[in-house]
């Protein structure tokens, strides 16, 4: 069954004309309801043989316990493929270590734990299956939507991808779910039939790392009470090591363990 988004109507005649021609199509999963919502409304559309699901691995101590078996579990029985970042020598960029070696968090104005660790890798990962099947059609597709930030809404929903067009590809990231809403989402989910991973139904509001300098503090709370004590720990340690705060010049520390004085108040989120 075809879930029609706007995105998808509006963009539907070449996106089909790039499926009918043989184009890869690749779905990034993180395991959170966006991908998940994004991979029933791509996957009916496109031949087995040339979808592919990807998954940026930023390390089994930074993601939510059991991401990739949750992915598996919801993709129908496809392979997973799975991105690392890696150095010039070959060892895993594990993202703790990364951000030690940089001495300092990422933020929303740099995102390097995007660029470095996810988007960059994931397009390694797409250049090498294309190249092996002789693709030279590609389709990468995105769980954004507009609802989540200001930045996001002013997204096109198709664009030609200038940079990774090279060498007789043509490259195209789509946001088949741009125009969503969250609640639009979960119903998409559920009107499948599939499992949300275990930490939204603990109170998570997004999937991401663990510890997300993007997510709101209630979210951070959250995960400090879920998280293995040590994770936390490795956290916090690691943000006096660096000296340079986890969010907004507000230490991780000073979120997840409110003042004495303020224990016992409501906590209200405006970032949420």
């Amino acid at each position: 069954m075809t879930i029609w988004t706007k995105a998808l109507i509006d963009n539907y005649d070449r996106f089909k004309e790039m499926v009918d021609a043989g184009a890869l199509v690749f779905v990034n999963h993180s395991g959170g309801k966006d991908s998940m919502a994004m991979y029933e409304v791509i996957a009916p559309l496109v031949p087995e043989e040339n979808l592919v699901v990807i998954h940026a691995d930023l390390g089994d101590e930074v993601e939510w316990a059991g991401v990739k078996d949750h992915i598996r579990d919801n993709i129908d029985g496809r392979p997973l493929e799975i991105a690392r970042a890696i150095y010039k020598d070959g060892t895993d960029k594990n993202l703790l270590d990364y951000v030690e070696r940089r001495g300092m968090w990422p933020s929303s104005a740099a995102r390097y734990c995007t660029s470095d660790l996810k988007r960059g890798p994931i397009e390694k990962v797409i250049r090498r299956i294309a190249k092996e099947r002789g693709k030279t059609l590609i389709v990468d597709c995105i769980g954004y939507r507009s609802e989540e930030s200001p930045a996001r809404a002013k997204l096109s929903a198709w664009k030609h991808d200038e940079k990774n067009s090279k060498a007789g590809r043509t490259w195209i990231k789509f946001s088949p779910i741009l125009d969503l809403t969250e609640a639009d989402v979960w119903r998409i989910i559920d009107g499948a039939g599939k499992k949300r991973h275990w930490a939204y139904d603990k109170g998570m509001k997004r999937l991401s790392c663990v510890f997300c300098v993007l997510a709101g503090e209630n979210d951070l709370r959250t995960a400090a009470k879920l998280a293995p004590p040590e994770l936390v720990k490795r956290y916090t340690d690691l943000e006096k090591k660096i000296g340079h705060t986890f969010k907004n010049g507000k230490s991780l520390a000073e979120i997840i363990e409110p003042p004495n004085d303020l224990a016992g108040l409501p906590l209200f989120d405006l970032a949420a």
